[in-house]
C-alpha cells in the first residue's frame, strides 16, 4: 500500500499513497452502455422483423433498402458503444490520485495529459461527499480547497475517502505517514557494569 517512490519534479519528495477512482462507481456509464448493447442484441430480431413490416407497408410508395440500412445502423451503433467503453476504460486507467510527503497530485487525460496539485501548507478545507451508491461501494468525492481561487482539487470516486482524509490530515500536520522511523539503538552495558550493578552493595 505504501510505496517509497520519488516524484521526479521535486527532490526529496516521496509517494506515500497512490490510488485510482473506484471503477464500478466512476464508470457507471460503462455499465449502462453494456446494458444498451445487450438489449440491442436481444431485440435485434424483433427490430429487423418490425423493419420488414414497415418496408412492406411503404413498398407501394417508395423503394428503400430499410432492412439493410437498419442492420447496418445497429452494427454501427454497437461498434461505437464498444469503442466508447474502451475509451472510458483507458481514461480510468490514466486517472491517478497521489499523496506524497509534500502535496496532493491528480493526474489524468487520455490524449492530453493533465496534472494538478496542491501543497499541504496551502490546504484550507476538505469536503467529502458520498451518494448512496458511493457508500455501497466505499467510494466518494473529496474536494480539497486551497487558499486562492482556482486552486481547488476534486478527487472523484476515491476509494475509502474517510481513510484517505485521515491520512491527508496527518500529512498536513507533518506526520511521516507510511514510513516507520528507525529506533535509536540502546547503548549496551558491559558485563562488568551489569555485574557491579547487580552485586554492588
Amino acid at each position: 500500500m505504501f510505496k517509497k517512490r520519488r516524484v521526479n519534479s521535486n527532490p526529496g519528495e516521496r509517494v506515500v499513497f497512490k490510488t485510482k477512482p473506484r471503477f464500478i462507481v466512476h464508470s457507471t456509464s460503462v455499465v449502462l452502455k453494456f446494458i444498451i448493447i445487450i438489449l440491442i442484441m436481444y431485440f435485434f430480431r424483433l427490430i429487423i422483423e418490425w423493419t420488414v413490416k414497415v418496408k412492406n407497408y411503404l413498398v407501394n410508395w417508395v423503394q428503400l433498402p430499410l432492412v439493410d440500412g437498419m442492420t447496418l445502423l445497429i452494427f454501427i451503433l454497437i461498434f461505437f458503444l464498444f469503442l466508447w467503453i474502451i475509451l472510458d476504460y483507458l481514461s480510468w486507467r490514466q486517472k491517478k490520485y497521489i499523496l506524497t510527503n509534500q502535496r496532493v497530485i491528480v493526474q489524468g487525460g487520455l490524449i492530453r495529459r493533465k496534472k494538478s496539485f496542491i501543497h499541504y501548507n496551502k490546504v484550507q478545507n476538505i469536503i467529502i461527499s458520498q451518494s448512496l451508491v458511493d457508500r455501497l461501494f466505499s467510494a466518494g468525492d473529496m474536494e480539497i480547497f486551497g487558499g486562492h481561487e482556482g486552486t481547488d482539487l476534486i478527487l472523484e470516486d476515491i476509494p475509502n475517502p474517510l481513510e484517505v482524509e485521515d491520512m491527508l490530515n496527518r500529512l498536513i500536520e507533518g506526520e511521516d505517514v507510511g514510513f516507520s522511523r528507525p529506533e535509536k539503538p540502546r547503548p549496551q552495558k558491559s558485563i562488568m557494569e551489569e555485574y557491579d550493578k547487580k552485586f554492588k552493595r
